[in-house]
């Protein structure tokens, strides 16, 4: 684009290309976490599209570029929402605006446009609603792990801490996994490094919303942290195949 090329936007009923993609949680991490942290490390580069792509292409494509390039960094801001409203429920102190309060208002319509533009997406482009429910739950899922280890992982490389070499992912399949992905079934095998800020997550919400939830039955002040008490619920709602997985007895 740089260099005057322009693009065209395709998307024809019959797939134009096709090609072999991750179809178990390990090989799709691992794959997220080397994504992370090319992105960053282009980032940081000499062709930066916040600076070289400024002076070459037009203002709205160097933004998209740069949208993309640093959008792991919100795997911070997803952390930070997982975490400090659900304490701070559990706690008692509210962060967000009374119900009662014209504000909040404002967090709501932005937060429920958020979503709507989510599944317009999805929808005008052949998906479902359960295709828009499982992007969102992937999404929580690869920000507290493959992305959040990625951006871990390029200051490392950066430093020269650790070395860069480039890994093939894994793209076989076997009889299992396949029959798993059919199913819509969540495979967290060998997943286990991956897995421990999702688990601690979930547990904190959890635990948080339990807390939460007694104290305002005691309190009666629900105004004050309803923000924070659907924010806790609906992470449980999209982790919840996390907290299936926990359950002994359940199976791998």
């Amino acid at each position: 684009h740089c260099k005057g090329w322009k693009s065209v936007y395709l998307y024809p009923k019959r797939p134009c290309f096709l090609g072999c993609a991750t179809i178990d949680m390990k090989d799709t991490l691992v794959q997220m976490m080397k994504w992370t942290s090319g992105l960053l490390q282009f980032g940081l580069s000499r062709f930066n599209p916040l600076k070289y792509g400024m002076s070459r292409m037009s203002f709205l494509q160097s933004l998209c570029y740069g949208f993309f390039t640093f959008s792991p960094l919100s795997s911070f801001g997803l952390l930070i929402y997982g975490t400090v409203p659900q304490l701070c429920l559990l706690n008692g102190i509210p962060l967000f605006p009374k119900v009662s309060n014209p504000w909040f208002a404002v967090f709501a319509v932005l937060y429920a446009s958020s979503h709507c533009q989510h599944l317009f997406e999805v929808l005008s482009t052949g998906g479902t609603v359960r295709m828009w429910w499982n992007e969102m739950r992937i999404s929580l899922i690869r920000s507290v792990t493959g992305t959040l280890f990625g951006c871990l992982e390029f200051p490392l490389k950066w430093l020269g801490i650790i070395k860069a070499n480039f890994r093939l992912t894994n793209k076989a399949m076997d009889k299992e996994k396949l029959s798993k992905y059919e199913k819509g079934t969540f495979d967290f095998q060998g997943a286990g490094m991956f897995m421990v800020p999702l688990r601690t997550l979930v547990i904190l919400n959890m635990v948080c919303l339990i807390g939460g939830v007694k104290r305002l039955t005691i309190g009666r002040n629900s105004g004050e942290m309803f923000g924070q008490l659907y924010l806790s619920s609906s992470m449980l709602v999209l982790g919840y195949p996390i907290l299936e997985g926990m359950i002994p007895g359940k199976g791998k």
